[in-house]
């Protein structure tokens, strides 16, 4: 029998059933002051790798983590799971499947918490001044997205109704937290004359113990904080550069044979620059949507589409290369930015020469492209049969 978190109980658990209904001041109180997260609660500070801009956040308590101390199981899915079992953070967001449900949760062990005094300071960290390196403040929300309350549901086994509905609920969230009223976060959309926003929000996805995924259950990771990602200021640093977005300058640089599938909005493609097999980029064409909450539901059914078979095509030829599907995804959006959601499978180790920035890829990209559109060809016969 399918492991499941009950509706009735998670409507039990719920703080609020609708994230977009809740206020910014009482999502900003449960979270200061829920006892359970003060345990785990981040030490609070940004460190900046001088020599490449990479930064480090602290949390010491993570290492507290049950699923860090316990011996790693061989299968990490012969283990309970807390989730189906009732064991997940408050809930704040609730929304119905065609089967099962989808909810976002705090997450109990956060990597940004609200900080009693917030600093006033500029949101580019770039331009913060720190000659002692006593870091910088860091502070904010760390949310999951349960994809599904069914255990063995994700996004490469939804009906693309459900799939939408998740990105339908994770658009919804990125705007209430990127417009909310208070002055809990500085302001952060000033630099390329968009509507005001608050923060910086970013959503990743692990899938797999060997691209960090500490837990089976399908998830998504929404991290609401005043630090702006390196991976997000190179999108910025680029579009200053090159007077166009990255997503724009891939539309048109990327070699046409490496285009994968074209939905109409959005196109599939492997990066001429991959660095590892199986990479893929999702790029929306129109570079000015910047955000999940700007697209219709016509583009987020199509996003969704796409999520779906890039990442149903890496499990499938990572299976062929005897390999554990694993992988992360990262939704790439914020100022500067084209939206674009980037798939990085775990198909190869990291080495010393990856570590100092050279990669060593395994497999050409002109031969993977092909793959994986055979793959999504072989995908398209099975529907149809």
């Amino acid at each position: 029998m399918t492991q499941a978190f009950s509706l009735a109980l998670a409507r039990q658990m719920a703080l609020a059933q609708d994230f977009t209904q809740l206020h910014f001041e009482q999502l900003l109180q449960h979270i200061s002051n829920d006892e359970k997260l003060k345990q785990f609660a981040p030490d609070g500070v940004c460190q900046i790798d001088p020599r490449n801009g990479n930064l480090v956040v602290y949390n010491s308590a993570r290492a507290k983590r049950p699923q860090t101390t316990a011996v790693a199981p061989t299968n990490i899915d012969s283990k309970p799971c807390p989730i189906c079992d009732g064991h997940s953070a408050d809930i704040l967001d609730i929304a119905e499947q065609s089967e099962g449900f989808t909810f976002i949760s705090k997450n109990l062990y956060p990597i940004f918490h609200p900080i009693e005094y917030v600093p006033q300071e500029l949101p580019d960290y770039f331009q913060h001044q720190d000659p002692y390196h006593q870091g910088r403040a860091s502070y904010g929300f760390h949310l999951l997205q349960w994809t599904s309350s069914l255990h063995d549901r994700d996004w490469h086994n939804l009906p693309l109704a459900d799939a939408l509905i998740c990105l339908q609920r994770l658009a919804a969230v990125e705007s209430s937290l990127l417009h909310q009223p208070t002055d809990f976060m500085a302001q952060s959309g000033k630099q390329m004359g968009e509507r005001q926003v608050s923060g910086y929000v970013s959503i990743i996805k692990n899938y797999g113990s060997s691209a960090g995924a500490s837990l089976s259950h399908g998830h998504q990771q929404i991290a609401y904080s005043n630090i702006l990602p390196q991976h997000f200021f190179n999108n910025l640093c680029f579009r200053k550069r090159q007077e166009r977005s990255f997503s724009r300058y891939m539309i048109a640089e990327n070699p046409a044979e490496l285009l994968v599938k074209d939905y109409g909005a959005v196109q599939l493609m492997v990066p001429y620059f991959m660095k590892r097999p199986v990479d893929m980029l999702l790029i929306f064409k129109d570079s000015d949507k910047r955000y999940l909450h700007q697209l219709d539901t016509a583009e987020l059914t199509q996003l969704a589409q796409g999520i779906q078979q890039a990442i149903r095509a890496i499990m499938a030829l990572m299976s062929q290369m005897g390999l554990a599907p694993a992988y992360n995804m990262i939704i790439n959006n914020g100022p500067g930015c084209g939206l674009y959601v980037e798939f990085l499978p775990k198909t190869q180790m990291m080495g010393g020469y990856e570590q100092i920035g050279l990669f060593v890829c395994q497999a050409n990209p002109y031969e993977i492209a092909n793959m994986v559109r055979q793959q999504l060809a072989l995908e398209l016969l099975d529907t149809t049969a």
